[in-house]
């Protein structure tokens, strides 16, 4: 099971992916203090919390990278279904297991452990479609070879969107599709299923109380002073207030209860008031950097399934930045999902090191003396360098 790393582990990605982890620690430690000194009797309440589970996330990262990837392609489907019972647990399961936070029930609670089974899932899907869409002699030509894999999508999005958790069920679709565009299926079955869902979507948004707030707060722009998109006028005031360089680590002045969630939803305002638009884009340099090295894998990969793997994997995380971004910047409606190596909550940062270790793991595999002619067959046509 345990396979050996030699020197072609993507080392520069072995290297950003720790980075980002420690400057996400020092960040959370300065934008968390003064609520946790007011509220929990210590500046570092969260610091600690963080600490213990970068450890973890760096133990369950070294694990995965020493682990053939071909093992969790093995057990894939195990691992989608223990995910999926999970997601079911959250609405079955009494509210002492599955508290509500903000109108949304996404937690699971056991003694010693709190995290969203949705960050299980969204892994064990990826995991799912890279290994069916991965086997041999699969035509996606033919329309109702995708219908098995949108059953496996639609049960995950519509356990997910139930709790509710559009952002996140938005995100999980958009990387399955992406991993089915990438495995061979034709745009136009794609776009034609994406173009019926969207009737699907507006249902679910207005069906939905809790959602509807949350857009017509967006929209009221007028109202921004108060309500609920008094975060994303806070947000923006921090970044304005960032300027070119920033005030300084530990300065700024959003997170004394100006800004709510200042160390997980909005944290990138944080970052951008107290290091400015150039600490912006040196932190948004490394995620490109993330970004560009994990499709280089998935280019590159010994097969098929670890192509897609791989894509998927990248897909995800630079999804998530994106989402972040566009909350904190006011272009979309507050949605609760997390920066990626940066944000402080639960268990995400363990599933996103995760992630990132089986892409090592991938990295490690490949052939450098392999020819371009010998690579797998996928949409994989362009080139990274």
């Amino acid at each position: 099971m345990l396979t050996k790393t030699p020197g072609r582990m993507d080392f520069g990605l072995f290297i950003a992916v720790l980075a980002l982890l420690t400057a996400g620690i020092v960040l959370v430690y300065s934008s968390s203090f003064v609520v946790a000194e007011k509220n929990f009797g210590g500046a570092d309440f969260f610091l600690s919390r963080q600490v213990v589970r970068a450890l973890l996330a760096i133990g369950f990262f070294m694990l995965f990278i020493n682990i053939d990837y071909h093992v969790w392609s093995k057990y894939s489907g195990y691992i989608f279904i223990f995910s999926v019972v999970l997601l079911l647990c959250i609405y079955v399961l009494p509210d002492a297991y599955t508290p509500a936070v903000k109108g949304a029930k996404r937690w699971l609670v056991f003694p010693g452990i709190r995290f969203q089974a949705s960050d299980l899932a969204r892994m064990a899907l990826i995991l799912f479609l890279a290994k069916k869409c991965g086997e041999k002699d699969v035509d996606f030509g033919n329309w109702r070879t995708l219908i098995p894999h949108y059953v496996s999508i639609g049960v995950v999005c519509l356990l997910v969107v139930r709790q509710p958790d559009l952002s996140t069920t938005v995100i999980i679709g958009s990387t399955a599709f992406a991993i089915l565009f990438m495995a061979g299926a034709k745009v136009k079955h794609l776009g034609l299923t994406a173009v019926a869902l969207i009737p699907v979507v507006l249902f679910v948004i207005n069906s939905n109380e809790y959602m509807k707030r949350r857009i017509m707060g967006f929209m009221d722009f007028e109202a921004q002073g108060s309500g609920l998109s008094y975060q994303v006028t806070q947000s923006l005031v921090g970044l304005g207030r960032g300027g070119l360089f920033g005030v300084g680590l530990g300065r700024g002045e959003q997170k004394y209860f100006y800004l709510p969630e200042s160390h997980t939803d909005f944290i990138l305002s944080v970052l951008g008031e107290e290091f400015g638009f150039v600490g912006i884009v040196l932190v948004y340099a490394a995620f490109v950097f993330i970004v560009v090295r994990g499709f280089r894998i998935s280019l590159k990969a010994p097969d098929l399934t670890g192509q897609l793997m791989a894509f998927g994997f990248t897909t995800m995380t630079a999804l998530y930045l994106l989402v972040h971004s566009c909350v904190v910047t006011g272009l979309t409606p507050p949605t609760g999902n997390t920066m990626p190596f940066f944000s402080y909550g639960g268990m995400s940062l363990v599933f996103t090191m995760s992630a990132m270790g089986i892409l090592l793991n991938i990295s490690s595999k490949i052939n450098p003396e392999k020819t371009r002619a010998q690579q797998p067959s996928s949409r994989f046509r362009w080139r990274i360098p």
